[in-house]
């Protein structure tokens, strides 16, 4: 969410000040997300948040954690002075502050929390425009602020080239590997990846997944602790494949 003073001031009475937020525009598929706040001048501020209910507007926000010592630090963000506003001439620096933004991020961009971030800004709009082939560009290459806008705008279309991104986390391999429409190569692609399959959450979103083949089943069971694997046939999540298999591995690891 952007704002300038006055919205920030709004926002606050209307919504944050009681431990919520509003977006308006498309509505999250995911019911957890990050709310980015920015304002120019201003660090930006991550809340994690909770959808509590969504209308053709957009999508209202319950703040995750939120006490007395959030609610005044968010206060003092809102009612701050931002360096920019000190300034007795404005001086046009709009368009390199895109690049501030993007290399301040390189710093974070190892740390997520798995889940989306919300944030509207020129970048979005930039990304939204995007022809096909800087898409796949930027998809490859692109921090994640970038890769999450991209998923979320162009979906399919994008999957394959951020899973090609050197850059990519575990969270975000699993939202891919979690989607319904996964195409049978791009499934292959995750579970090829032994670095990939060490991570829980990229086991479960696999095995959730009907379109993991009877092939990969085993592939992806077979790193399960043997704790997680007694658990996988009481999961009526994980398709009937998934659980009768997994019985079996059991079955064979008492008899050995």
């Amino acid at each position: 969410m952007l704002f300038t003073r006055d919205d920030a001031d709004k926002h606050w009475r209307e919504h944050l000040s009681k431990g919520g937020a509003f977006a308006a525009g498309e509505v999250p598929a995911d019911d957890h997300v990050v709310v980015v706040l920015i304002r120019e001048g201003c660090t930006d501020v991550e809340l994690e948040a909770r959808a509590v209910y969504r209308s053709a507007a957009g999508c209202g926000y319950e703040l995750l954690g939120w006490n007395a010592e959030k609610k005044s630090a968010l206060a003092q963000w809102v009612h701050s002075t931002p360096e920019t506003e000190t300034k007795t001439e404005p001086e046009p620096e709009t368009e390199p502050e895109t690049e501030t933004e993007t290399e301040t991020e390189t710093e974070t961009d190892s740390v997520d929390t798995g889940r989306p971030k919300l944030v509207v800004n020129q970048l979005a709009d930039k990304i939204r425009n995007l022809p096909a082939h800087l898409q796949t560009k930027l998809a490859r290459e692109g921090l994640q602020r970038e890769r999450v806008m991209l998923e979320r705008m162009y979906g399919k279309n994008v999957w394959e080239a951020l899973l090609r991104n050197p850059r990519i986390t575990m969270p975000e391999v699993a939202r891919i590997a979690r989607m319904g429409t996964l195409p049978v190569p791009l499934m292959e692609l995750i579970v090829n990846n032994a670095a990939w399959l060490r991570a829980p959450e990229i086991r479960r979103a696999l095995l959730a997944n009907t379109r993991l083949g009877s092939e990969m089943i085993p592939r992806v069971l077979r790193m399960l602790p043997k704790h997680e694997l007694k658990l996988v046939p009481t999961q009526t999540a994980y398709p009937p494949a998934v659980r009768d298999l997994a019985r079996k591995l059991l079955r064979g690891a008492t008899t050995d």
